[in-house]
């Protein structure tokens, strides 16, 4: 039974649409591990679909050309966030489905579902379209509205803090950094902010050095 479910596993594993919705399910986490650090979830993910992708590619005809165009791509989409130039996006998009179609050498009787790579570049297109709406937001925030402020302010930590994690202050969620680690739920305070990544402490904490400095 064992070896019936190994070798089913495996079949599934090297069917090159398989194989090749893992690979860009795992690029797709480890971006998201990447622009949202501190959950654990896109990284665990991200580990479980590359490892799965490679044990179904290491029996495949890949063409490392393709392979190569489909990381860099992925990689161009993650330094748009930084650059944020929509040219960049579409770029990325356009690699993305070349490499995709080149993935398996020519004539190996390889071939990725057309539809199957239309879905994944144009739902990389839109997710991080959506993403780098999301940054572009966010880089013009301290123009728009006065960041500084949010010092002080008090949010309640939505993934636990070790160090990093997430926080939610005033509605918005946000990147956060913190000395100690601080469990999902703990309520803290906004001490200082770098950029668009907040610095924050335990509320009590922070209240009571309050109380000692004006005493």
């Amino acid at each position: 039974m064992d070896a019936e479910w190994f070798e089913i596993l495996q079949q599934t594993l090297t069917n090159p649409n398989v194989a090749y919705a893992l690979l860009v399910l795992g690029l797709w986490a480890a971006v998201a591990a990447w622009a949202v650090p501190g959950t654990g979830f896109p990284e665990a993910a991200a580990a479980i679909f590359l490892v799965l992708a490679a044990l179904g590619l290491a029996s495949l005809p890949v063409n490392l050309i393709g392979l190569a165009m489909v990381v860099t791509a992925m990689g161009l989409f993650v330094l748009d966030l930084k650059v944020q130039s929509a040219g960049l996006t579409l770029g990325a998009a356009a690699g993305l489905a070349l490499g995709s179609l080149f993935l398996f050498r020519p004539g190996a009787g390889v071939i990725i579902s057309r539809w199957l790579i239309g879905i994944a570049t144009i739902g990389s297109l839109s997710l991080f379209g959506l993403v780098l709406s999301a940054a572009v937001r966010a880089h013009r925030l301290p123009v728009k509205t006065d960041v500084e402020a949010l010092i002080g302010a008090e949010g309640i930590v939505t993934s636990d803090l070790d160090p990093r994690g997430t926080v939610r202050v005033r509605g918005e969620l946000w990147t956060a950094d913190a000395d100690e680690p601080i469990l999902a739920g703990t309520a803290v305070r906004v001490i200082s902010i770098d950029g668009i990544r907040l610095r924050v402490a335990p509320a009590e904490s922070t209240e009571g050095q309050g109380s000692e400095h004006q005493v």
